[in-house]
């Protein structure tokens, strides 16, 4: 309890301190073998306590309006790092973000953001909004939900389902949501030796191309998970395998060397 009144106290100073990082993690396109998107994340360098992991302050800030403004200075965060690649003249990356279930108490937030992305020239559909599963715990909030995605797409932003599987209702939301991704939870690729494993993923992998939505594959770490991944069509992969979150400089030298490097492979 002590711990949670101190970083309750210290985030606003944190916030105004830009303590708060943008870290990304790739994601692979399987068909193409390149890099053309990434998942914003946040990391907390704190001046005086070091690093405060996310598993430790999400669930902190969720219980308070914190989360709300966390997640919208991770946005602009995010929006500023596009803008900056633009002027680059870098390759164009989509990026997608997470959000609190919170927001959902009031979707205009959702003006907010999209005020944020034309301010900063963001492309529509460069930047992908991911709900998760647990938001939709009952008939009005799968409601609300529903219209907050219409709004989205009416907006310019992509809509992902994350931790898809993790829940017991994930094959009825699909008929209720025009999500553009699914990201596949990774509880699916712990026991890939599982032969029924393997057919529920086959089933689910081919559910998402029937219904022509991107199907993203969470948690990949080993070169067995990508083998099996690369048997199914299965759109895009994400894991510690390719790489973990990186910040911004050390993602992009690490993207144009991965880019390269498949480049190369693609050419023998």
């Amino acid at each position: 309890m002590q711990r949670e009144k101190q970083l309750n106290s210290i985030f606003l100073t944190s916030l105004q301190q830009h303590d708060f990082q943008l870290y990304l993690q790739p994601k692979i396109s399987l068909k193409e073998g390149v890099c053309h998107s990434a998942e914003a994340l946040v990391r907390w360098q704190h001046p005086q306590l070091g690093s405060i992991y996310p598993s430790e302050f999400i669930p902190v800030f969720e219980k308070s309006e914190h989360i709300l403004a966390l997640d919208c200075y991770m946005f602009e965060e995010v929006c500023r790092y596009l803008h900056s690649r633009s002027n680059a003249g870098l390759p164009p990356l989509s990026v997608s973000i997470n959000l609190s279930r919170r927001h959902f108490h009031d979707l205009s937030f959702l003006q907010d953001y999209a005020a944020i992305k034309q301010r900063y020239g963001i492309a529509d559909a460069q930047i992908e909004l991911e709900l998760t599963e647990s938001m939709l715990f009952n008939q009005e909030q799968i409601a609300v939900v529903q219209q907050a995605v219409v709004q989205m797409h009416e907006l310019g932003f992509c809509c992902s389902l994350d931790d898809f599987g993790a829940g017991f209702s994930s094959l009825g939301l699909l008929k209720s949501f025009a999500v553009d991704a699914i990201k596949l939870d990774r509880i699916f690729f712990e026991d890939i030796h599982n032969s029924k494993a393997k057919d529920i993923l086959h089933c689910l992998i081919d559910l998402a191309q029937r219904l022509h939505i991107r199907m993203i594959a969470e948690g990949i770490e080993t070169k067995e998970q990508l083998e099996f991944l690369n048997s199914t069509t299965c759109d895009m992969a994400q894991g510690y395998y390719f790489s973990k979150p990186l910040p911004p400089a050390q993602f992009e030298a690490w993207l144009i060397q991965f880019n390269q490097r498949a480049k190369v492979n693609a050419g023998k």
